[in-house]
């Protein structure tokens, strides 16, 4: 029980610390529409970490809590590498391993989960992804492959126990139990349109 208490804690500070990055990043045109909605943020961000063990998401908050001292903002940094205007932020080989072995994990899970999982292009998940993965100390990006290979072993699929874990936050009984009923609203794919930019 300490363990799952101390594991919650971390990614609670996790998403806060997000979170003042994200209603802190300058939009085009002032402030976006999904800077206004820090509820939606909160369940998408616990999502995308959900599946991640004590080590990682310790390692990750250790990531933020050094960005802030340094004046640093992830979100920032994140959407303006999708856009190209910051040049690679590391070119680590374990960038596109993570970034592969995740986009295979959502292929099978649309496969298994038409229902719940929808399709928004599998280019833009890779780089919205990598882009993320980019901001991220050595440190976090050796954990993370370590846990994808793990993951792969197991044969377990993060992206089916993050949609899991997102249909129970939001009430839904489970990623099973909302294939069956056919229910799609509270997808991620939906989710995320609204999440960010």
């Amino acid at each position: 029980m300490q363990e799952n208490t101390s594991r919650e804690a971390v990614l609670a500070e996790i998403v806060e610390r997000e979170l003042a990055m994200f209603l802190a990043t300058n939009n085009e045109g002032g402030v976006s529409v999904c800077q206004t909605r820090p509820e939606t943020f909160r369940a998408m961000r616990k999502m995308s970490h959900s599946a991640h063990d004590e080590a990682l998401l310790v390692s990750y908050l250790d990531d933020l809590r050094q960005a802030e001292l340094h004046g640093r903002n992830f979100m920032v940094e994140k959407y303006a590498r999708m856009d190209d205007r910051l040049p690679p932020l590391s070119t680590s080989p374990l960038l596109d391993q993570i970034a592969d072995a995740e986009e295979a994990f959502l292929q099978d899970a649309q496969r298994r989960y038409p229902h719940v999982i929808k399709s928004n292009g599998q280019g833009m998940f890779r780089r919205y992804l990598r882009c993320e993965l980019e901001t991220l100390s050595s440190r976090t990006l050796e954990l993370y492959a370590v846990q994808v290979s793990r993951a792969q072993h197991e044969g377990r699929n993060l992206v089916v126990e993050r949609h899991d874990y997102l249909m129970r936050l939001l009430g839904k009984g489970g990623i099973d139990a909302c294939n069956t009923a056919g229910d799609a609203t509270g997808s991620a794919a939906d989710m995320g349109k609204k999440q960010e930019h």
